[in-house]
């Protein structure tokens, strides 16, 4: 939503209120302007007077929540439940704008609109490696130990608040999370690995019944950036230091350890074009039933156990991801999105007010429930009905709990970039790990240098 989109909603909701409009020529702009047409209605309902009344005599605060893609209409679901009791009692209406389906996308739209200094989105729904950068940019406020003290935060995933996390302070709430998994065949591996060496054993023993030992993302792109935080972590590196993200850590002895290992992956147990593999690309070979592990992300557990796309479905489990070296615990990464408040709304204290409804153990249920997202919430992850409906659940939590987040820094899209290529260029045989790593610490080095 722009600025003049924005304008013209809170127009057409003044004329609806003062009686000036008809309600289909209200329902008829709404839609024109971008709103779901349950969207349309949840507000043009809220507009049943002219006063900030909590008798229901309508909203006087208008709030817009820019969320990313979801596509089971749960998020109208909660934003409608919160406007029928919050919402109702204090005034304020909430307007849910579906997200595209490329977050690149939404990821333009946050540049152009925050660079301008642009208040017509109050709540910004922000991919987990974004905090940093929308927080040095001074694009989202801070959540205060007012608004969101440490003893409540402390009933939340540790990994997602790390990601949310930029020089001390915490700038968005996680909403839901994601965490990279470790699937394997149990019918032809007799008991999980814990360390990558044992997984390359067991892989290469594997491939007497099965074609591949292995399959994982191992194209130029962000899946790629997941992948090798993950060996890094189990060896016990980082790409930066977890407390000052101007420092590059990432050329060390457990660094060339884990590309090593990568690299050593492609045209042996992993197929030579894994190097093209996305997450589905990987899904698909793995559910053919030609590979005994896969690393993938939740997304794919249902698909593996569904009988009628799937030759593994009885066959399979999940286990956390491998460690190496002299490690002792390995550490997946994570995804996820947050919600922020936009630093130039005039509606801020109104936009936590809903935050913090959506970080509340109902919402946060419902999420699991009815959207079967991984929450961030730990009590989710111990309800009863949670774990009757979705068994998954309960396996999640050991893993997210060891979890941690790709590099938190403010130029993240850089750092991302770099990654991808110099990890890339090694499992392609373009250059040495060595050199690679030596490569990607340069270039890191460079692109801190531009942070102030």
């Amino acid at each position: 939503m722009l600025a003049e989109e924005r304008e013209a909603l809170d127009e057409i909701v003044s004329r609806i209120r003062a009686g000036r409009i008809t309600r289909r020529t209200f329902l008829e702009r709404a839609l024109a302007l971008g709103l779901t047409g349950s969207s349309a209605v949840s507000l043009l309902e809220a507009c049943g007077g002219s006063s900030n009344s909590s008798g229901g005599n309508g909203a006087s605060i208008n709030l817009v929540w820019q969320s990313e893609q979801e596509s089971t209409q749960t998020y109208q679901h909660l934003a409608d439940r919160f406007n029928q009791s919050i919402g109702q009692q204090q005034g304020i209406h909430v307007t849910w704008l579906q997200g595209p389906a490329n977050s690149d996308d939404m990821l333009a739209k946050y540049n152009n609109m925050l660079r301008a200094r642009d208040s017509s989105i109050d709540v910004l729904s922000i991919d987990i490696v974004y905090p940093a950068q929308f927080a040095d940019s001074q694009w989202i406020k801070p959540l205060s130990e007012r608004r969101w003290p440490a003893s409540e935060r402390a009933k939340y995933l540790t990994a997602p608040l790390l990601g949310c996390t930029y020089q001390g302070k915490i700038w968005a709430a996680p909403l839901r999370t994601d965490v990279g998994l470790l699937y394997y065949r149990t019918d032809l591996v007799p008991r999980p690995p814990q360390s990558w060496d044992e997984l390359t054993a067991s892989a290469r023993n594997a491939m007497a019944k099965t074609r591949y030992g292995y399959v994982w993302q191992g194209a130029q792109y962000e899946g790629l950036v997941c992948n090798f935080c993950e060996v890094l972590y189990g060896y016990g590196g980082a790409i930066l230091a977890a407390n000052n993200p101007r420092q590059v850590t990432v050329n060390s002895s457990e660094g060339r350890a884990a590309l090593t290992k990568m690299v050593s992956w492609v045209g042996s147990i992993s197929p030579a074009a894994v190097t093209s593999y996305l997450e589905d690309s990987s899904r698909q070979v793995w559910q053919n039933g030609s590979a005994a592990y896969m690393r993938n992300w939740p997304y794919a557990y249902a698909m593996s156990k569904d009988a009628a796309q799937s030759q593994v479905d009885n066959r399979f489990a999940i286990h956390s991801i491998p460690y190496g070296g002299t490690n002792t615990v390995g550490h997946s990464a994570i995804g996820g999105w947050n919600l922020a408040i936009n630093a130039f709304s005039q509606r801020q204290e109104q936009a936590w007010q809903f935050i913090h409804y959506m970080l509340q153990p109902p919402a946060q249920k419902t999420l699991a429930l009815t959207a079967g997202l991984a929450v961030t919430l730990l009590s989710t992850y111990d309800d009863p009905e949670v774990l009757q409906k979705g068994p998954l659940f309960a396996l999640l939590k050991p893993v997210l709990q060891q979890a941690l987040p790709r590099p938190v820094s403010p130029r993240y899209s850089n750092v991302s970039d770099a990654i991808q290529r110099h990890v890339y260029q090694a499992l392609k045989q373009q250059s040495r790990p060595s050199d690679a790593l030596r490569g990607l610490e340069d270039e890191l080095k460079q692109i801190n240098s531009t942070i102030e």
